[in-house]
């Protein structure tokens, strides 16, 4: 369960700076970063607004209870406006996190949601926030073993302060599924490491005729075959800088650190508690990783 999580001050800042001079009074968008199960803690790279859908409307908007009546004096429109709750458009923020989490880089991902709103709305709006959180990560899953939870920043501009909540990711969505985590912002972007390792395979397709019966579309004849070589390439073991990597032990030295991927040529054979690989082949991968 992640207990503290820690933001990136030079891209929040940025953030901030941009939210406040836009003259919005509700954004909804990505938390791109990491969760460390060993750390119980989050690490936030960056946010990132979903843009307006394809009818050029915002990704959320504020649902006004209280009537701005011009006959009602006493009421100011600060009031109204605290009086009101986010109406989300979930599916577009799913579709948004699920597009953002494929141009991703290795070991970052989309791990919650941001909204930039008012202390009472927020307030105002907690199941359908955790609406969308759940909605994200299920468009977007980390791993297969997926977490249970995600972040969910609150971005207040009345008054001015960050805050951070766990959303528990549970079949039934109550406002007690939120709990509030510690928040801070530090550098961690420096702490990244940057890995490069290329993948070369050749993959072939079947071809069908035009009154085949049930012959699989391109798109799943591609899963299929891309799917072959991704269940081998979790029995590789790799070599960092010419070591061999053993026990998942960390990379902590700078600069670019290239990757080697050692695959069995057929099922791998273990001998005495060690790994005995036949036919072995040093394979070289095609994008670029980035671990944290």
């Amino acid at each position: 369960m992640v207990k503290a999580v820690v933001g990136e001050e030079t891209r929040l800042n940025l953030v901030e700076d941009r939210l406040s001079q836009s003259g919005l009074t509700s954004q909804v968008g990505l938390v791109i970063g990491k969760l460390s199960s060993a750390l119980d803690r989050g690490f936030v790279f960056d946010l990132v607004p979903t843009p307006p859908n394809d009818a050029g409307e915002p990704a959320c908007s504020l649902n006004q209870t209280a009537k701005d009546d011009k006959k009602k004096g006493s009421k100011s429109k600060s009031q109204a406006v605290d009086s009101s709750s986010l109406t989300i458009d979930k599916d577009w923020v799913a579709e948004h996190a699920r597009q953002v989490s494929r141009m991703l880089v290795g070991g970052i991902k989309v791990v919650g949601i941001y909204v930039w709103v008012s202390d009472n709305s927020f307030k105002n709006s907690t199941i359908t926030l955790c609406q969308a959180v759940k909605e994200v990560a299920e468009a977007a899953p980390i791993s297969e073993t997926d977490w249970d939870e995600r972040l969910l920043i609150h971005i207040c501009y009345s008054p001015r302060r960050w805050t951070c909540r766990n959303c528990m990711l549970t079949s039934n969505i109550t406002s007690s599924s939120i709990r509030p985590c510690d928040f801070k912002m530090g550098r961690v972007l420096s702490s990244l490491q940057n890995f490069r390792c290329n993948y070369n395979f050749e993959l072939r397709l079947p071809i069908f005729h035009d009154n085949a019966s049930n012959a699989p579309t391109l798109t799943a004849s591609l899963s299929h075959g891309i799917s072959i070589h991704s269940k081998e390439l979790r029995d590789a073991k790799a070599i960092i800088n010419g070591d061999l990597v053993v026990n998942e032990e960390s990379c902590s030295a700078d600069g670019l650190h290239e990757v080697e991927m050692l695959l069995p040529f057929m099922k791998d054979v273990s001998v005495g508690g060690k790994w005995q690989f036949q036919n072995l082949d040093v394979l070289i991968l095609k994008s670029n990783l980035v671990y944290f």
